[in-house]
């Protein structure tokens, strides 16, 4: 595993970091999920998110991660509790993951700006006493990511946002994104880097229901390429991404991610592999994903 600065946060964290949007099934069956979490520890990941409609994974992470409790990063939304229970929330995730501070916690910004900015207030004020570490923004859109930057320049240290190889508007850096994230110095979490998860079943992100036609994609995969390895290893090309957090849901996915981590650059193979992939997307998505889909349309270059 290779490790990136996390912007102006002072954290190091490794290239692929834990998504722990849940399935239903890892959601009731914490042995397991503990097993695809220890794989991730002895792969290397330092960065275990924890994004949740309840409080319900709380206490399941904290004992999977109770032997490396002070070794690695603990990342957290507040979304779900009202606007003003927000230190109410941050009490309740220390004393659920036995810590002095979070490391990272977010706040999901563009849907309701006035709400967005009383949390990051509120988070604020946490940082000030030491129960945060950095505060961070995720957004659904890139127009909110350019607001978010301009309304809140000296709070945010880092941000998460959509990017995926059919997406990759976010590290374009021959458009607005990319330039501004550099200028604010911001850590920057690439999300949804298998195109999000396909909400009609299954658990796996739409860029694995797509099937491009002709024999040279077979052969390429009969070479051994992994479509979830160069998923991440494709933005890992960016230095602009300080990681990328794909979900995790199986101990397969876990091992498929952390394979990209320090493979180099992208083999002339692994480009045409892709390229298959970019094209069928190109094709398919439009009929494929849902009418509000917001991780792939609006990411697309």
């Amino acid at each position: 595993m290779n490790y990136r600065k996390l912007g102006r946060t002072g954290l190091t964290v490794s290239e692929v970091s834990f998504g722990s949007h849940l399935s239903k099934e890892n959601a009731e069956n914490p042995a397991q999920r503990r097993r695809q979490i220890h794989a991730g520890i002895d792969a290397g990941i330092n960065l275990f998110d924890i994004y949740e409609h309840s409080y319900k994974q709380y206490a399941p992470m904290s004992e999977a991660l109770a032997d490396v409790r002070d070794e690695v990063f603990i990342s957290l939304v507040t979304v779900w509790r009202a606007v003003d229970e927000v230190m109410d929330e941050v009490e309740y995730a220390l004393d659920a993951f036995k810590r002095t501070h979070i490391d990272l916690y977010r706040v999901v910004l563009g849907r309701d700006w006035n709400d967005g900015d009383r949390r990051l207030q509120t988070l604020v004020r946490a940082r000030e006493q030491g129960k945060i570490r950095a505060i961070g923004g995720v957004v659904h859109r890139p127009e909110h990511l350019l607001e978010a930057l301009r309304r809140y320049p000296d709070i945010l240290e880092f941000i998460m946002a959509p990017a995926s190889f059919c997406a990759p508007l976010l590290i374009r850096e021959d458009r607005d994104l990319a330039p501004a994230l550099r200028t604010h110095d911001l850590g920057v979490i690439a999300i949804k880097s298998m195109g999000a998860t396909a909400r009609s079943g299954g658990s796996e992100g739409y860029i694995f229901r797509l099937q491009p036609p002709g024999r040279d994609v077979e052969a390429l995969r009969q070479k051994g390429l992994k479509l979830g390895t160069l998923a991440v290893k494709s933005l890992l090309q960016s230095d602009l991404l300080s990681t990328v957090m794909p979900t995790m849901n199986a101990i397969d996915e876990v091992r498929e991610s952390v394979r990209a981590s320090g493979a180099g650059p992208l083999t002339g193979d692994e480009a045409r592999f892709l390229d298959a992939y970019r094209e069928e997307g190109d094709r398919a998505f439009p009929e494929m994903l849902p009418e509000n889909d917001y991780w792939i349309t609006p990411w697309q270059a």
